[in-house]
């Protein structure tokens, strides 16, 4: 893939309401400026692209894992400690959903 093709890619790929809502969460403005929206989403996919690439270069050939990522974020404490927050509310929604379906099937 050629850097015109992901430049394409990432540009179909849009924060814009996403990121509009989180800065008002944080105080901003209810309608910021399109332009500081832009500047963020352009940080932002920029920066899910460089995390990407370098964990696709760890670990095994063409794959990334969890592993992978946490590996890379494991100096920056909010960011790792955020994500393995994530990592357990989501493995506590997966066995919350098992059980929940398993009482659904005994009824």
């Amino acid at each position: 893939m050629d850097n015109d093709n992901e430049a394409d890619d990432l540009k179909k790929l849009s924060l814009t309401r996403e990121i509009k809502f989180m800065m008002y969460g944080f105080g901003d403005d209810p309608c910021p400026y399109t332009q500081s929206i832009g500047l963020i989403e352009d940080i932002v996919v920029n920066y899910i692209h460089d995390i990407s690439l370098r964990a696709l270069h760890m670990g095994k050939k063409g794959k990334i894992t969890v592993e992978d990522i946490l590996h890379l974020i494991r100096h920056d404490t909010k960011k790792y400690g955020r994500a393995k927050e994530l990592l357990i509310s989501n493995d506590e929604i997966k066995k919350a959903r098992k059980g929940f379906e398993e009482d659904k099937y005994h009824l």
